[in-house]
């Protein structure tokens, strides 16, 4: 099991046993965000020359207000020097934390902008489709899609685009054709 992994279900176990996984998840992604936008606190953070026990009260201190779960967790991560993995278990929280209530992140992209309507019906199929888990639909537009819906989940993709559909037909008329 890969470092990212370990510190991932840890910290998902963690906030599961005090019931703070999406307040957790929140923290972090505003932690990752203020480290994004302040060179001044990711050089402090991921910088390795301050000395420990001044970067855990720091810690203390830029955490003020998240949860205990989120702030012990920073505080492992710095005494073990893995701060750099922080994003990439950010990303494997989430996905744990989606797949533990059921979420699924569904990338929808079509050749023009979604009704809201229309958004509502296709997140009620999908939510069918999908055994019931809630869709969380992450929008994209391609005018080259001609019409129809490339749809992305779960590592699979659904090419239901005019688009995907003429290039299926002709790649099994060249196929014919061929043989």
């Amino acid at each position: 099991m890969s470092a990212v992994s370990t510190y991932a279900e840890a910290l998902f176990e963690a906030a599961k046993e005090r019931n703070e996984l999406e307040e957790v998840l929140s923290d972090l992604q505003e932690f990752v965000t203020a480290l994004h936008e302040n060179e001044e606190l990711r050089i402090f953070f991921y910088g390795g020359q301050v000395p420990e026990r001044q970067k855990r009260r720091a810690i203390d201190g830029l955490t003020q207000g998240m949860t205990t779960s989120t702030t012990n967790f920073l505080k492992v991560l710095s005494d073990n020097g893995r701060e750099g993995i922080l994003e990439d278990v950010l990303r494997r929280y989430e996905g744990l934390v989606k797949e533990h209530l059921g979420r699924i992140e569904v990338e929808v992209t079509t050749a023009v902008e979604l009704s809201e309507e229309a958004e509502r019906r296709l997140r009620e199929r999908l939510g069918r489709v999908l055994e019931g888990r809630e869709v969380i639909l992450e929008r994209r537009v391609d005018p080259n899609l001609l019409g129809g819906a490339v749809f992305r989940f779960g590592g699979q993709m659904m090419d239901g685009s005019v688009r995907g559909r003429l290039e299926s037909l002709r790649e099994g008329m060249l196929e014919r054709s061929v043989v």
